[in-house]
Protein backbone atom coordinates (compact mmCIF):
# COMPACT_ATOMS: atom_id res chain seq x y z
CA UNK A 1 0.00 0.00 0.00
CA UNK A 2 1.47 3.20 -1.12
CA UNK A 3 1.32 5.97 1.87
CA UNK A 4 0.96 8.84 -0.16
CA UNK A 5 -2.35 7.13 -1.56
CA UNK A 6 -2.94 6.60 2.55
CA UNK A 7 -2.73 10.18 3.50
CA UNK A 8 -4.62 11.50 0.39
CA UNK A 9 -7.29 8.72 -0.02
CA UNK A 10 -9.77 8.26 2.41
CA UNK A 11 -11.25 4.17 2.78
CA UNK A 12 -14.45 5.06 1.63
CA UNK A 13 -12.55 6.73 -1.95
CA UNK A 14 -10.96 3.69 -1.79
CA UNK A 15 -14.07 1.39 -1.88
CA UNK A 16 -16.22 3.63 -4.48
CA UNK A 17 -13.35 3.01 -6.50
CA UNK A 18 -13.17 -0.44 -6.01
CA UNK A 19 -16.45 -1.19 -6.64
CA UNK A 20 -16.41 1.02 -9.98
CA UNK A 21 -13.77 -1.03 -11.45
CA UNK A 22 -15.80 -3.90 -10.57
CA UNK A 23 -18.23 -3.25 -12.88
CA UNK A 24 -16.54 -1.25 -15.30
CA UNK A 25 -17.97 -3.49 -17.90
CA UNK A 26 -21.60 -2.46 -17.54
CA UNK A 27 -20.33 0.98 -18.84
CA UNK A 28 -20.61 0.42 -22.56
CA UNK A 29 -22.95 2.48 -25.18
CA UNK A 30 -23.57 5.66 -24.59
CA UNK A 31 -22.83 6.33 -21.07
CA UNK A 32 -24.33 9.44 -18.65
CA UNK A 33 -21.85 10.64 -15.94
CA UNK A 34 -24.33 12.23 -13.19
CA UNK A 35 -22.35 15.27 -11.10
CA UNK A 36 -18.96 13.81 -12.80
CA UNK A 37 -17.30 17.37 -12.97
CA UNK A 38 -14.84 16.59 -10.17
CA UNK A 39 -13.37 13.17 -10.05
CA UNK A 40 -11.31 11.94 -6.80
CA UNK A 41 -9.77 8.49 -6.74
CA UNK A 42 -8.26 6.65 -9.16
CA UNK A 43 -11.02 5.82 -11.58
CA UNK A 44 -11.13 7.66 -14.85
CA UNK A 45 -12.99 10.97 -15.60
CA UNK A 46 -15.77 10.39 -17.69
CA UNK A 47 -14.86 12.94 -20.14
CA UNK A 48 -11.62 10.80 -20.97
CA UNK A 49 -13.55 7.62 -21.44
CA UNK A 50 -16.02 9.58 -23.72
CA UNK A 51 -19.00 9.81 -21.66
CA UNK A 52 -21.47 12.42 -21.60
CA UNK A 53 -20.75 14.06 -18.20
CA UNK A 54 -23.51 16.68 -16.83
CA UNK A 55 -22.82 18.91 -13.76
CA UNK A 56 -24.07 21.86 -12.10
CA UNK A 57 -21.11 23.80 -12.24
CA UNK A 58 -19.64 25.37 -15.46
CA UNK A 59 -16.08 26.08 -14.26
CA UNK A 60 -15.42 22.25 -14.29
CA UNK A 61 -16.33 22.18 -17.89
CA UNK A 62 -18.80 18.99 -17.80
CA UNK A 63 -19.95 17.86 -21.47
CA UNK A 64 -23.38 19.48 -20.29
CA UNK A 65 -24.34 21.76 -17.08
CA UNK A 66 -27.63 20.65 -15.91
CA UNK A 67 -29.94 19.58 -13.24
CA UNK A 68 -30.06 15.73 -12.23
CA UNK A 69 -33.11 15.93 -11.25
CA UNK A 70 -34.28 17.30 -14.47
CA UNK A 71 -31.90 16.06 -17.30
CA UNK A 72 -32.23 17.70 -20.83
CA UNK A 73 -32.01 14.20 -22.46
CA UNK A 74 -35.10 11.96 -24.78
CA UNK A 75 -36.03 9.06 -23.31
CA UNK A 76 -34.32 6.41 -23.76
CA UNK A 77 -30.98 7.71 -24.70
CA UNK A 78 -28.19 5.82 -22.65
CA UNK A 79 -27.10 2.18 -21.98
CA UNK A 80 -25.81 3.43 -19.08
CA UNK A 81 -25.04 5.60 -16.09
CA UNK A 82 -22.79 6.33 -13.19
CA UNK A 83 -23.75 8.60 -10.67
CA UNK A 84 -21.23 8.69 -7.76
CA UNK A 85 -21.16 10.86 -4.83
CA UNK A 86 -23.67 12.83 -5.82
CA UNK A 87 -26.86 11.86 -3.68
CA UNK A 88 -26.20 14.18 -1.04
CA UNK A 89 -26.40 17.11 -2.93
CA UNK A 90 -30.53 16.35 -4.21
CA UNK A 91 -33.03 17.66 -1.80
CA UNK A 92 -35.48 15.44 -3.82
CA UNK A 93 -33.15 12.01 -5.16
CA UNK A 94 -36.58 10.46 -5.96
CA UNK A 95 -36.65 13.01 -8.81
CA UNK A 96 -33.23 11.75 -10.01
CA UNK A 97 -33.95 8.40 -10.22
CA UNK A 98 -37.39 9.46 -12.31
CA UNK A 99 -35.23 11.18 -14.56
CA UNK A 100 -32.46 8.38 -14.48
CA UNK A 101 -35.53 5.70 -15.31
CA UNK A 102 -36.81 8.03 -18.14
CA UNK A 103 -33.52 8.38 -19.93
CA UNK A 104 -32.21 4.95 -19.52
CA UNK A 105 -32.72 2.32 -22.46
CA UNK A 106 -34.69 -0.64 -21.69
CA UNK A 107 -32.36 -3.27 -20.05
CA UNK A 108 -29.88 -0.64 -19.31
CA UNK A 109 -27.98 -0.14 -16.25
CA UNK A 110 -27.47 2.45 -13.71
CA UNK A 111 -24.77 2.54 -10.85
CA UNK A 112 -24.76 4.75 -8.05
CA UNK A 113 -22.18 5.25 -4.78
CA UNK A 114 -24.07 7.33 -1.94
CA UNK A 115 -22.63 8.41 1.13
CA UNK A 116 -23.62 7.64 4.35
CA UNK A 117 -21.23 7.93 7.47
CA UNK A 118 -18.58 10.51 5.90
CA UNK A 119 -18.21 14.26 6.58
CA UNK A 120 -20.96 16.41 5.13
CA UNK A 121 -20.10 19.23 2.65
CA UNK A 122 -19.94 23.21 4.81
CA UNK A 123 -19.52 24.56 1.02
CA UNK A 124 -22.38 22.97 -0.72
CA UNK A 125 -26.06 22.02 -0.14
CA UNK A 126 -25.34 18.61 1.67
CA UNK A 127 -28.14 17.52 2.90
CA UNK A 128 -29.23 13.85 2.64
CA UNK A 129 -28.30 10.64 3.12
CA UNK A 130 -29.85 7.36 2.13
CA UNK A 131 -29.67 3.84 3.50
CA UNK A 132 -30.25 0.35 1.80
CA UNK A 133 -33.77 0.70 2.97
CA UNK A 134 -34.11 3.88 0.61
CA UNK A 135 -32.52 2.47 -2.08
CA UNK A 136 -35.16 -0.62 -2.16
CA UNK A 137 -38.40 1.53 -1.58
CA UNK A 138 -37.40 4.40 -4.13
CA UNK A 139 -36.37 1.52 -7.06
CA UNK A 140 -40.10 -0.18 -7.00
CA UNK A 141 -41.22 3.62 -6.51
CA UNK A 142 -40.09 4.23 -10.39
CA UNK A 143 -39.88 0.85 -12.17
CA UNK A 144 -36.31 0.11 -11.70
CA UNK A 145 -34.91 -3.60 -10.66
CA UNK A 146 -32.59 -3.44 -7.58
CA UNK A 147 -29.93 -5.83 -8.85
CA UNK A 148 -27.87 -4.79 -6.01
CA UNK A 149 -27.13 -2.72 -2.76
CA UNK A 150 -24.36 -2.92 -0.66
CA UNK A 151 -23.01 -1.80 1.99
CA UNK A 152 -19.37 -0.27 1.57
CA UNK A 153 -17.09 -0.91 4.87
CA UNK A 154 -18.51 -1.06 7.83
CA UNK A 155 -17.75 -0.30 12.02
CA UNK A 156 -14.20 -0.34 11.70
CA UNK A 157 -14.02 1.25 8.21
CA UNK A 158 -15.46 4.18 9.21
CA UNK A 159 -13.77 4.60 12.71
CA UNK A 160 -10.60 4.47 10.44
CA UNK A 161 -11.82 7.34 7.98
CA UNK A 162 -13.13 9.47 10.80
CA UNK A 163 -9.91 9.21 12.44
CA UNK A 164 -7.92 9.82 9.70
CA UNK A 165 -10.32 12.94 8.98
CA UNK A 166 -9.58 14.23 12.52
CA UNK A 167 -5.54 13.79 12.12
CA UNK A 168 -5.65 15.45 8.47
CA UNK A 169 -6.36 18.50 10.16
CA UNK A 170 -3.49 18.52 12.93
CA UNK A 171 0.04 20.73 12.12
CA UNK A 172 1.74 19.10 9.79
CA UNK A 173 4.33 17.64 10.93
CA UNK A 174 2.50 16.13 14.02
CA UNK A 175 -0.10 14.97 11.63
CA UNK A 176 2.72 12.87 9.42
CA UNK A 177 4.14 11.68 12.54
CA UNK A 178 0.42 10.47 13.66
CA UNK A 179 0.30 8.45 10.56
CA UNK A 180 3.23 7.08 10.22
CA UNK A 181 1.93 5.61 13.88
CA UNK A 182 -1.64 4.72 12.76
CA UNK A 183 -0.71 3.62 9.20
CA UNK A 184 -0.09 -0.26 10.28
CA UNK A 185 -3.38 -0.38 12.75
CA UNK A 186 -5.45 1.21 10.29
CA UNK A 187 -5.25 -0.54 7.34
CA UNK A 188 -5.18 -3.78 9.41
CA UNK A 189 -8.57 -2.97 10.10
CA UNK A 190 -9.42 -2.02 6.97
CA UNK A 191 -7.96 -5.42 5.52
CA UNK A 192 -9.77 -7.35 7.98
CA UNK A 193 -13.12 -5.99 7.68
CA UNK A 194 -12.91 -6.96 3.98
CA UNK A 195 -11.71 -10.80 4.91
CA UNK A 196 -13.80 -12.07 7.80
CA UNK A 197 -17.51 -11.49 8.50
CA UNK A 198 -18.00 -8.87 11.09
CA UNK A 199 -20.58 -8.85 14.29
CA UNK A 200 -24.10 -7.86 12.80
CA UNK A 201 -23.96 -4.51 14.81
CA UNK A 202 -21.13 -3.79 13.16
CA UNK A 203 -23.33 -3.64 10.18
CA UNK A 204 -25.37 -1.20 11.02
CA UNK A 205 -22.65 1.49 10.65
CA UNK A 206 -21.20 1.76 6.69
CA UNK A 207 -19.77 4.77 4.76
CA UNK A 208 -21.80 4.48 2.42
CA UNK A 209 -23.81 2.06 -0.46
CA UNK A 210 -22.81 0.78 -3.71
CA UNK A 211 -26.37 0.18 -5.85
CA UNK A 212 -26.74 -0.96 -8.95
CA UNK A 213 -30.35 -0.92 -11.21
CA UNK A 214 -31.85 -1.97 -14.52
CA UNK A 215 -34.63 -1.17 -16.56
CA UNK A 216 -36.51 -3.64 -17.40
CA UNK A 217 -36.22 -4.60 -21.26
Amino acid sequence: MNFTIFSNTSYRRRLVDRDLYQYRHIFSGVVLDLGGGRTRGSFPHGKSLGWVVLDKDNTLQPTIVGDAQVLPFRNDSFDAVKCSELTGYLFEPLKMLREVERILKPGGTAIFTSPYLTPFDFDQHDGIRLTNAWWEWAARRVGLYLGKVEPEGFLLTVLADFEKYWISHWWLPLRYAAYVVMFPIYETLFWYEKKFPMPKYFERFTSGFFVLLKKPS
